[in-house]
């Protein structure tokens, strides 16, 4: 990828790394939001679906996020293959989304749910498929964006998005997907289902700890004594505070299902993600000097 403040291109492992990462983030927020738009614990045992899908609470569903890291990194390695030809194009990224549209979801080789194949030769209700493809299509449109911006050329490239505004995005996302593994490996410590934790409340909770942490992140980056231990210090209180005392507390007082003092040290990783991520970024833009 083209640094900011140099002419370098990536090499291609961390090009692969950073697919990853996309493609874990963007899985687990799509993922988030729409199951709980369409009730998949629901979705998943209609009809003959119940002899297809493995059940929403079910452990290797709760855990399938972490096998994303392997299909990131599948994603990452095949896309070495077109990442000089048509990632640095003009509009890359619907290129990019056309390809996984048509060879990823419609035209796939096999009867895959939702592809022609699939219509064709397999009983899947229609209902799981209208309900199971805004996920995918928009898993993957936003996927195709991040990814296609990895070489793009700072000098031709026109940033939608000043430089501070968009490493909080992505600090917020990272801060959201740590904030779900966390749930989900707490929910398997407590033995607990995924459903019966997560409702309405949750997800405006999680809402607004992206917000918090998006305008926390953005002040992080601006301000200009930033390798001041004082200053990271008291960022990175904050988001412990953001991400593992609050909920905690929130919990207890709910009398939440999820409610135990082992929180306070598992969610200790989304702050770790963002710090990796973030730090890197600083240094990247040259914001760690007086």
């Amino acid at each position: 990828m083209e640094n900011e403040n140099t002419n370098k291109v990536i090499p291609a492992w961390r090009y692969v790394i950073k697919v990853m990462i996309y493609h874990v983030v963007t899985y687990i927020i799509c993922g988030m939001i729409f199951s709980h738009l369409f009730n998949y614990k629901e979705l998943f045992e209609y009809g003959i679906m119940k002899y297809y899908m493995r059940p929403a609470d079910s452990v290797l569903s709760m855990v399938g996020p972490i096998f994303q890291i392997i299909r990131g990194l599948l994603f990452g390695a095949v896309l070495l293959i077109l990442r000089e030809k048509i990632l640095t194009e003009k509009n890359s990224f619907l290129k990019l989304y056309a390809l996984m549209v048509i060879l990823g979801i419609y035209n796939t080789p096999g009867p895959a749910p939702g592809s022609i194949e699939g219509i064709i030769y397999s009983q899947v209700p229609w209902k799981f498929i209208i309900c199971g493809s805004p996920e995918i299509l928009m898993q993957t449109l936003w996927l195709s964006y991040l990814v296609s911006g990895i070489d793009k050329k700072n000098a031709s490239r026109k940033m939608l998005l000043p430089v501070g505004i968009k490493r909080a995005l992505i600090s917020s996302a990272i801060c959201v997907a740590g904030y779900s593994v966390t749930g989900i490996i707490m929910s398997l410590m407590l033995k607990v289902e995924v459903s019966s934790s997560t409702n309405a409340s949750s997800y405006i909770i999680l809402g607004v700890t992206a917000l918090i942490c998006f305008v926390l992140t953005l002040l992080y980056i601006h301000k200009q004594q930033i390798n001041n231990p004082a200053y990271k210090l008291m960022y990175y209180s904050a988001l412990y505070i953001l991400c593992a005392v609050c909920p905690f507390v929130i919990n207890t007082i709910t009398d939440s299902p999820l409610k135990t003092p082992l929180s306070l040290i598992i969610c200790v990783l989304p702050v770790i993600g963002v710090a990796l991520y973030i730090e890197k970024s600083v240094k990247a833009l040259g914001l760690n000097e007086n």
